[in-house]
């Protein structure tokens, strides 16, 4: 029996078990994807209630360690990748009121211009390909017309860029600021204009080139278009709610 499954003794119990299983993902003994025992079987494992090992899973599930799935095939499984604490982060703190979109646009354009400098000191080739796959898919969608398809496409793209920096944490706080914003720019719908494509052609060869400046300055000026473009975008429905609570 492995040495995490033993029989647990102490007041907090959920708690313990927790502990041994983040301590088994983070040995890599559990890697992302993998199944865990059943709920009995953890019971047994551990010498605890089914209780026990039923809340100890809830707080790994709230803590974006592992997801639960319902069904014939489901169970506990790891969680793929740990971008998805960040992005619930991000969202409680818009809708508590803690943080604004503005907060979000300003923390992306500063977390990009690294992510972007970083990339073009680090990225291999296997990322530039990544990347190019992206940039080749997301351009099919657009003559396609699936522009909601491509805006997935459009945080896909992000992340690889993310990944080519070699920092897990920095993937994840991207991940997690693009997907919180995905919401407003939906909800701003397209730019008449819309640079996406040229932009991130223009960025791709400039990281081949390891022209950092260059492709920080593309960067910003893709990522303050689009933040002009939200705000046009917002102005008429604040107007509307102000109007609607001075009645």
């Amino acid at each position: 029996m492995p040495s995490a499954y033993v029989p647990i003794r102490t007041p907090r119990i959920s708690e313990e078990i927790g502990a041994r299983i983040r301590q088994q993902i983070a040995s890599g003994e559990l890697k992302p994807n993998d199944r865990l025992p059943t709920e009995r079987e953890l019971s047994e494992m551990f010498a605890v209630s089914r209780m026990a090992v039923r809340e100890g899973m809830r707080n790994l599930e709230v803590a974006g360690l592992i997801t639960l799935k319902k069904g014939r095939s489901g169970g506990a499984f790891v969680a793929d990748g740990g971008a998805k604490l960040v992005t619930q982060s991000f969202r409680d703190m818009i809708d508590l009121g803690r943080a604004s979109v503005d907060m979000l646009l300003e923390a992306r354009l500063h977390v990009m211009d690294t992510v972007v400098r970083l990339a073009c000191r680090r990225a291999r080739a296997a990322h530039l390909a990544a990347l190019e796959k992206n940039l080749t898919e997301a351009t099919a969608l657009t003559e396609q017309g699936r522009f909601e398809e491509r805006t997935y496409k459009a945080i896909e793209f992000n992340r690889l860029l993310a990944e080519a920096t070699g920092n897990v944490i920095l993937t994840a706080m991207v991940e997690g600021l693009s997907d919180v914003l995905r919401h407003f720019v939906a909800l701003a719908g397209p730019r008449v204009h819309d640079p996406v494509l040229t932009t991130r052609r223009t960025l791709l060869d400039q990281i081949r080139a390891r022209d950092e400046e260059a492709a920080a300055r593309t960067m910003e000026t893709y990522l303050r278009g689009l933040q002009a473009h939200l705000e046009k975008a917002r102005r008429p429905a604040e107007r509307q709610s102000v109007e609607a609570r001075a009645r």
